[in-house]
């Protein structure tokens, strides 16, 4: 279901200048040193995931409502952002209620079924081949209590997240975010507490 107005910043729109050909329009260029709120304003629970920007020629598009069109069957995640100058990409995925693993609703193959899309789009694969790094982030206002079958679904989320040149842990690429009111940051194993006043910093570093 295409979701939009999902961010509660309306920066202007700067032009993109990377090679995504028809898809440039879909990507907004965000500014050094910036900080917004990714949200989700049709969850129930205003899921939301706070960031600031660390670096420059980083762009931010949502799969979701503008980068992926609707197609039966076709899975999509709430936000992509990506940095051109390491390479990385992050998955963004904000979810109204505790995360689930049904069909068609789990934030594992909304993730994993737009990387499958972009592979297959000649003029986005770049934001996934195999010299990018690639990070997934599963927002959700819960106890972060993951459900009962998780680990083959992030398993599977996981394999299509790492770069075969590099050795990786799950850990390392799949994030559990979760946001508080306080002035909190903290990143344990693969579960990040962060707040408004202390947002998750993109480019990803493992070490913050």
């Amino acid at each position: 279901m295409s979701k939009k107005n999902k961010s509660n910043n309306k920066g202007a729109i700067s032009t993109c200048t990377l090679s995504f050909g028809k898809y440039n329009d879909s990507f907004e260029l965000l500014n050094l040193a910036e900080t917004r709120t990714l949200k989700d304003f049709k969850s129930e629970k205003n899921s939301s995931m706070p960031i600031n920007i660390n670096d420059e020629n980083m762009y931010m598009t949502e799969p979701d409502g503008k980068l992926i069109p609707n197609i039966q069957g076709q899975q999509k995640c709430d936000y992509l952002i990506y940095c051109q100058n390491l390479p990385q990409t992050c998955f963004i995925e904000l979810k109204g209620e505790n995360i689930s693993i049904k069909d068609e609703y789990n934030p594992y193959d909304q993730i994993g079924d737009t990387i499958k899309y972009l592979k297959q789009e000649s003029e986005l694969k770049s934001l996934v081949n195999t010299n990018v790094e690639k990070h997934a982030f599963i927002v959700s206002p819960g106890r972060q209590k993951l459900p009962k079958g998780v680990e083959t679904k992030e398993r599977q989320l996981w394999q299509k997240l790492m770069q075969p040149q590099k050795k990786s842990k799950i850990s390392d690429l799949v994030h559990y975010v979760k946001v508080t009111k306080s002035d909190r940051y903290s990143n344990n194993n693969n579960q990040i507490i962060c707040s408004p006043k202390s947002p998750v910093e993109l480019p990803f570093n493992n070490n913050n």
